[in-house]
């Protein structure tokens, strides 16, 4: 059992909260202020593993007010494409040097956040090919980094669906590549039963994250949701050079 009162565990109770905020808001971005964190307190694969744990406990409770907006086609040929790459990334993890794929990362998220504020959007709907690379690229940097978003949030960003829609979207995505993420991570005995047990201990902190942040969104512009998604981008981008 972790120690309750312990600075490391409160101060991951606190981001866990806030992340759930944002996730609850947005769709997206919780991994994005609980990797960092958790990676430091714990170690990288410890802190990613907890950090998919905690993703799916917030996701869970938004996904039954968000399923009637989802296009499950487009969903399922995402899923399809990550599944076939989390494994590769998680591989990646344990084998490659961290520091120029920081750098690749960090220079391809700020490259895609630069063309969609230039205003550049999809004419139509994207093609397979387009929803097969979304996909792969997003599994591949789960497995790697815990942080699936920035392909996925490109993606739906990108072209002109309702906020609601891309958010509904987004919340259903993450929900079933982190499961698959986690499966990849237990099947290299990357999670073990203290990772779980913290989880289990964190849960409440980022779900009532979630809550507030889900209660936050309907208050919200579609001008002002996609401003902040991009911000959030940019935050990866930055933050994926400081982990």
């Amino acid at each position: 059992m972790p120690d309750l009162l312990s600075i490391p565990f409160l101060i991951s109770a606190v981001v866990a909260c806030i992340a759930g905020m944002v996730r609850g808001f947005a769709g997206f971005g919780a991994a994005m202020l609980m990797t960092p964190v958790f990676s430091a307190l714990y170690g990288p694969a410890v802190g990613i593993a907890l950090c998919l744990l905690l993703e799916i406990a917030v996701a869970l409770p938004l996904v039954p007010g968000v399923v009637r907006l989802v296009d499950w086609r487009r969903i399922g040929l995402l899923l399809l494409a990550a599944a076939v790459a989390v494994p590769l990334g998680t591989h990646t993890l344990t084998g490659v040097e961290p520091e120029p794929m920081r750098w690749a990362i960090s220079a391809i998220i700020l490259s895609a956040v630069t063309l969609l504020a230039s205003g550049w959007r999809f004419r139509g709907r994207p093609n397979a090919a387009t929803t097969i690379a979304a996909g792969a690229t997003s599994g591949f940097l789960n497995g790697l980094s815990g942080m699936a978003g920035p392909p996925i949030a490109f993606y739906y960003l990108a072209g002109n669906e309702p906020a609601a829609r891309v958010r509904a979207n987004l919340t259903t995505y993450f929900v079933f590549v982190d499961l698959i993420a986690l499966a990849s991570f237990a099947s290299r005995d990357l999670i073990g039963w203290n990772t779980g047990v913290q989880g289990l201990f964190l849960a409440p902190a980022v779900m009532l994250g979630g809550v507030v942040g889900e209660r936050l969104f309907p208050l919200a512009s579609e001008k002002f949701y996609r401003r902040l998604a991009l911000g959030l981008l940019v935050c990866v981008a930055i933050g994926s050079l400081l982990v």
